[in-house]
């Protein structure tokens, strides 16, 4: 099956648009998995800003360009906004126009989705009376004093608050987004299909983790970008491989076994 079958095959959100919040300093992964997963998945991502900068530098210097500034948007377009963490939504949280839109999205039962310390500019939103949650350790305390009830797990979520503690959260962070946003459970695949689309997601990871080794200043930060491309590449090799066994060397009974977990 060609990436496109694919495609046709995986949870489609074309006509969806989504909003992705962005200011200095935030966590590289937390915004880039998203937005590069939402689009993968057909979705209109656009990147929001407070209207400090057209551009902003993450944690580790990677840029993201702006498409529009929380002050000029409606949420009428919009069927969701993330919140991703790092350092950013210490800086977002001040602005009262992207509260009041967080704030909108939330109580027009659209999606709002939130990572790490993203949690911290639902606070200011006080959209999290009563609502079950996580977050990051760090500001667990401040979410609980907003109303919140929270609880250690990967992602939970509660009505149409999507929430996760750390990075490594983010293939279920992403995947509860793209079912919610589908208003249907993400479709079953078969083992060929899963790997094709697995090994995409790693091509992208790759281009991402490659293009940031290029642009850091720093050596520490381009040595970082410079392992996490390598541990791709090797993760697509490695699906590739299982990809090439399983198409020459069909055997009824690994089918049956891969069935299990799809």
């Amino acid at each position: 099956m060609t990436l496109e079958g694919v495609a046709k095959t995986a949870a489609s959100l074309a006509g969806k648009r989504v909003a992705v919040l962005a200011e200095n300093d935030y966590e590289d992964l937390e915004l880039w998995y998203p937005v590069l997963r939402l689009r993968e998945a057909g979705a209109e991502v656009v990147v929001v800003g407070t209207g400090s900068s057209e551009t902003y530098a993450s944690k580790h210097g990677y840029p993201v360009k702006v498409d529009v500034t929380a002050d000029k948007i409606g949420t009428k377009d919009f069927a969701a906004v993330v919140v991703p963490g790092g350092w950013a939504p210490d800086k977002l949280r001040r602005y009262p126009a992207v509260t009041k839109f967080v704030q909108d999205i939330f109580k027009q039962g659209k999606v709002v989705a939130a990572i790490c310390h993203g949690g911290s500019v639902l606070v200011s939103a006080g959209i999290l009376k009563g609502r079950t949650m996580t977050c990051v350790s760090a500001i667990k305390d401040d979410v609980v004093y907003a109303g919140a009830k929270y609880v250690d797990q990967e992602v939970v979520v509660d009505g149409n608050l999507i929430t996760s503690r750390v990075p490594g959260d983010l293939p279920a962070f992403c995947q509860a987004i793209v079912a919610a946003l589908s208003e249907q459970p993400l479709q079953k695949v078969n083992a060929q299909q899963a790997l094709e689309i697995a090994i995409a997601s790693e091509k992208a990871a790759y281009a991402f983790y490659n293009d940031a080794a290029q642009r850091v200043g720093d050596a520490e930060g381009r040595a970082m970008f410079d392992k996490l491309a390598q541990q791709e590449a090797g993760h697509r090799a490695a699906l590739e491989a299982e990809l090439h066994n399983l198409l020459t060397q069909p055997s009824w009974r690994k089918y049956a076994l891969w069935r299990e977990y799809l």
